[in-house]
């Protein structure tokens, strides 16, 4: 086959717990579906073997890509009770409920509505670095794009070349916020799961609380979670917030809770909850609501790494690796 006949595509998935898991996998299928009444197959019908897939989060970036290994052919289906037995195949439920009850609602309508569904195979592999959608990938980003949901698009020559040489930056930062960026999130999420090798593994999270103001945007106050740590941790305060309140550094800009702080520091608990000390969250927004508002952004990140740092010793070299990544 020639070079110039090898397409390339970019394929976005949602970022939810059900489909995080990212590995590299010799033979990872895909797959896309359309509900209409006219014979308009799904756009990946036209993959054909020895294609380039890249795969992305919605609104995070590109974090994989593989060669084209198998594209089956299209399968038509007319009924309920068809796609009913053929999604059992799939360990996905939610998913094809939500598609079965599109279906139906069409048939309803109209008989000659018909599912078409179409599969494919690829090698996937987790690229060393996550590609964010910077310069053209710009039109992608579901985040800037609302137009840009869709899940399926065939890649520009523009495109093409960018990805040779791609702008790894994430998007610049003045102030916090509570919600984590997809590229922060991402770009994370491939350092703790490729380099560090973290077992169980499953998404990023606060380590302050968003509901108490820890913000989101900065990876200072991320770390990697599985799902017993969610349990335990749940909305319960960090005793560290509390300790580098107190601390040398930061504790002239607590002056007015200072007692408080000094009450949670005595707790022996790691994360403190309000059934042990019932002013923990109400303090703990004090205290956030005061660092966040300052107006040096960097300072702002040194605080939330230090409170990190104090549960997580080895959290700054983890930092430092990602922002020279």
């Amino acid at each position: 086959m020639n070079k110039e006949e090898i397409s390339h595509f970019l394929i976005k998935r949602s970022s939810s717990i059900r489909q995080i898991r990212k590995n590299n996998i010799r033979r990872k299928g895909f797959f896309e579906l359309t509900i209409r009444k006219t014979a308009f197959n799904p756009p990946s019908a036209e993959i054909k073997p020895n294609d380039i897939v890249y795969v992305a989060e919605t609104s995070g970036g590109i974090y994989a890509m593989g060669e084209v290994i198998e594209s089956g052919k299209v399968k038509t289906f007319t009924s309920i009770e068809a796609l009913l037995e053929f999604s059992k195949r799939f360990n996905d439920d939610q998913y094809w409920l939500s598609k079965i009850r599109e279906f139906s609602q069409k048939l309803s309508s109209d008989e000659n509505y018909k599912l078409r569904f179409h599969e494919y195979y690829i090698n996937q592999k987790i690229l060393d670095r996550t590609i964010p959608y910077n310069g053209p990938l710009e039109r992608y980003d579901a985040s800037i794009n609302r137009g840009m949901a869709s899940i399926f698009f065939k890649l520009r020559k523009e495109d093409i070349e960018y990805l040779k040489e791609p702008d790894y930056r994430l998007k610049g930062i003045t102030a916090v916020n509570p919600e984590i960026p997809g590229d922060l999130r991402l770009k994370l999420y491939s350092l703790f799961n490729k380099k560090y090798s973290i077992s169980h593994l499953i998404d990023i999270d606060h380590f302050v609380p968003k509901s108490v103001g820890g913000p989101g945007n900065i990876a200072e106050n991320l770390v990697p979670i599985g799902f017993s740590l969610n349990r335990y941790k749940n909305d319960s305060i960090p005793r560290s917030l509390f300790e580098i309140a107190a601390s040398d550094t930061f504790r002239s800009n607590f002056i007015d809770v200072q007692k408080e702080v000094l009450k949670a520091c005595r707790l022996e608990d790691e994360f403190i909850k309000t059934n042990t000390y019932p002013l923990a969250k109400e303090l703990a927004r004090k205290i956030t609501g005061i660092v966040n508002a300052w107006s040096d952004l960097n300072l702002i990140k040194s605080f939330y790494l230090a409170v990190n740092e104090k549960s997580h010793p080895n959290y700054g070299k983890i930092i430092r690796d990602m922002q020279n990544a």
